[in-house]
């Protein structure tokens, strides 16, 4: 009986950790699409991709330069791929693997903080980037102006 009881308290503990790393993987940010940051991009483009920026003022030339602050997420793929590896090391670990794979998930992937300043020409359309900020281990996809 005892251990049954001990398998039961396992096999619980086990499920209940092997879904924090598989759950932090999968509800982490999304990533934005940078290339709005392109040249010739217009103004509202970037907005909807970005959010409202933090700061928002007019250059001596009268054109609008935008200063926006975002969490630059992991795309749906590689989410899914992650939380699929989190979950089968979890189950052939019996859960001894969320000892690593939860705080790591906690900290890496939570994605990047990212500050980029744009500058519009007169047609409200992006003539500068410049990156303030980029949290990025590994930057998968270029900003424009870099």
């Amino acid at each position: 009986m005892r251990k049954f009881s001990t398998l039961i308290i396992s096999g619980c503990v086990a499920v209940y950790l092997q879904a924090c790393s598989v759950v932090q993987a999968t509800n982490s940010p999304s990533a934005k699409d940078l290339s709005v940051l392109d040249t010739g991009t217009n103004r509202f483009s970037v907005l909807a991709e970005l959010g409202q920026p933090v700061a928002s003022e007019t250059d001596k030339d009268g054109n609008t330069v935008d200063v926006f602050s975002f969490i630059q997420g992991q795309h749906g793929a590689v989410k899914a791929g992650k939380g699929l590896l989190y979950g089968a090391l979890a189950v052939g670990t019996l859960g001894v693997s969320e000892i690593v794979t939860s705080p790591l998930e906690g900290t890496a992937g939570n994605g990047a903080k990212m500050q980029v300043q744009v500058n519009y020409d007169g047609d409200n359309k992006v003539s500068k980037v410049n990156t303030l900020k980029d949290g990025r281990w590994i930057p998968v996809q270029n900003i424009a102006g870099k």
